[in-house]
């Protein structure tokens, strides 16, 4: 069975209302231990039937790793492919529930897309699964501690070494860096690309950092700290924001701003 991208996706009915992921979940239940009993083309069609019901799990699945460089269509689609795999694999037993099986095995497929095929940057598989491990760890130590996790909070979380932790969080981003060819603000003709130093030009290199120089002198006390933890010591923006006591969100918008007045004083 296969799915187009384009295929329009099932309207709610007024029994739907209720509790529609219940009712899909029982739906898909009962169709596959039908279909378990069933042989030739009629367990064919209640294994189709089943997965139908389950089109919404995948697409819920997929919809959690929209906007990460992988286009959306593509990933309904992974989740479709694999959801039709947990069904032609399930096996139900007393007890047993498709919606757990389905739920990891259409989620390790997707990872395992972005793993192997979207890193626009080749980063080792090691750093990868820590990310991937970090994403899945983040928002519960967030809700926990009321504040952004450090760097060292979550190597503890997770049982890592605090470097390797940080390894990763500096490699995020891998999967869709920001095209040289954005324009640096709105309305500029100039782009990143435009202001990128030939390393064997030392002219225009020695002719950026003056340009800069009074920009970064001019940086109130808590924007230079930031710029120096970033740029020049390397710190993520978790444990700046541990430092300063400010979420990692602020900080990241911190860095917007310092970062679009050193392009606008490039652009003059």
């Amino acid at each position: 069975m296969s799915f187009n991208s384009q295929q329009p996706r099932p309207t709610a009915t007024v029994a739907d209302c209720t509790d529609p992921r219940s009712e899909q979940a029982a739906t898909a239940e009962r169709l596959l231990r039908e279909a378990a009993a069933a042989t030739g083309r009629r367990r064919e069609d209640l294994l189709d039937q089943a997965i139908i019901a389950s089109v919404s799990l995948a697409r819920t699945l997929a919809s959690r790793y929209y906007r990460r460089g992988v286009d959306a269509e593509d990933l309904d689609q992974i989740a479709y492919e694999h959801l039709v795999k947990a069904a032609r694999s399930y096996r139900p037993v007393d007890g047993s529930d498709f919606r757990s099986f389905a739920i990891p095995t259409v989620r390790g497929g997707i990872r395992h897309h972005f793993r192997d095929h979207a890193w626009a940057v080749k980063v080792p598989r090691r750093l990868q699964e820590i990310q991937t491990q970090i994403s899945a760890t983040e928002a519960a130590l967030t809700a926990r501690l009321k504040r952004w996790p450090t760097s060292h909070e979550l190597a503890d979380a997770l049982g890592l070494d605090v470097k390797e932790v940080i390894e990763a969080q500096r490699a995020q981003g891998c999967f869709s860096p920001s095209s040289l060819d954005v324009p640096l603000h709105d309305g500029s003709s100039m782009t990143r690309g435009q202001q990128v130093a030939d390393p064997a030009d030392t002219y225009q290199l020695v002719d950026q950092i003056e340009s800069l120089r009074p920009v970064v002198d001019n940086l109130s006390a808590r924007d230079r700290l930031i710029f120096q933890r970033r740029f020049l010591e390397h710190q993520t923006q978790s444990e700046i924001g541990h430092e300063i006591g400010v979420s990692q969100m602020q900080i990241s918008r911190l860095l917007g701003r310092i970062m679009l007045r050193l392009r606008v004083a490039l652009s003059v």
